[in-house]
């Protein structure tokens, strides 16, 4: 497979690749993602091939809008605070899957999700028509990409396209699970558990 190098401003042409069901690594406000068409079942496992992902570890999805969550997840009232307070941001909340929506998942009853603080990948999302399934641009167990020469080294042939450029300072969002009685980092980030936990009890 030929991987094709994309100027930033192709939006249209990134957009309709993935909806076309390729697989593009585009720049977020953290690190490069691996773009996936959410509509698209077949998609999720065509992720975890380009990858090598472990069948264990699930993938994040990007969204562009507070209703894209509602429409796939069930929010409590302070998880609803959680997601007006640090979204958009550098931010991964981990939320119950609804029923009946990406039933394909099986036993996976939870999804992680972030809306980035970036204008261009919310139209990249919104001329998509759907959100996208969105981990990091690398192969399993290797460094996360910060540039297009870093996904280039790992995925060339293995992805559809990818947006050339880098990413100063790039660093993976924060994790958080929301689902049990007490709020869990999976990860740290830029955001932390300290303020997480803050806004939970005000």
């Amino acid at each position: 497979m030929e991987t094709k190098q994309f100027d930033k401003k192709e939006i249209d042409a990134i957009a309709s690749t993935i909806k076309e069901g390729g697989l593009v690594a585009i720049m977020t406000d953290t690190v490069y993602g691996l773009a996936a068409h959410s509509g698209n079942d077949a998609m999720y496992q065509k992720l975890k091939d380009a990858k090598e992902r472990p069948e264990n570890k699930p993938f994040p999805l990007m969204v562009a809008s507070e209703a894209q969550i509602e429409a796939v997840a069930e929010l409590t009232d302070v998880q609803r605070h959680l997601m007006r307070t640090f979204m958009p941001g550098a931010v991964t909340f981990i939320f119950k899957r609804k029923e009946g929506v990406f039933d394909f998942l099986g036993d996976q009853k939870t999804l992680g999700i972030r809306m980035a603080d970036d204008a261009w990948v919310h139209e990249i999302i919104t001329k998509v028509g759907h959100p996208i399934w969105l981990p990091s641009a690398n192969r399993s167990g290797l460094t996360t990409a910060t540039s297009s020469d870093m996904v280039l080294e790992q995925l060339e042939g293995r992805i559809s396209g990818v947006v050339i450029g880098n990413i100063d300072g790039g660093k993976s969002s924060s994790v958080f699970d929301l689902t049990g009685p007490e709020i869990v980092c999976l990860r740290e980030g830029i955001i932390t558990l300290e303020q997480i936990q803050k806004e939970a009890v005000q």
